[in-house]
């Protein structure tokens, strides 16, 4: 399902963009620089995972996340094996996919709406 929902908010997410160019340079710089961030994260909370170390906590993996427009989420989470058998996350990460979606597509309707009217 949250394959689903990641391929829903790719498509959103380039209607969005495409929906105004002179906010494409705009889009594409903060999607970067918000995925780059989660990946940081994500990377640092695997590797102190194994040392024990103080972990990131769940609530700021899935902020990081939804900001990012989760993204590289699944790409991460599947490519270096942190967090894949843990429901509770995997929850809450859907939740920030369901989140992200509704808040693009009412975007998406009002837009439409606007345009026709």
């Amino acid at each position: 399902m949250n394959h689903f929902l990641l391929i829903l908010t790719l498509f959103l997410v380039t209607i969005f963009i495409a929906n105004d160019d002179k906010l494409l340079p705009l889009v594409l710089t903060y999607l970067i620089i918000t995925n780059s961030t989660f990946c940081i994260l994500f990377l640092l909370d695997k590797k102190r995972a194994k040392v024990n170390g103080q972990r990131i906590s769940e609530f700021c993996l899935c902020i990081a996340a939804l900001l990012s427009f989760n993204l590289s989420t699944l790409l991460l989470q599947e490519s270096i094996r942190h967090k894949t058998i843990k429901w509770q996350f995997n929850g809450k990460l859907f939740i920030t996919f369901l989140i992200q979606n509704i808040l693009l597509l009412s975007y998406f309707f009002v837009t439409v709406f606007d345009i026709i009217n």
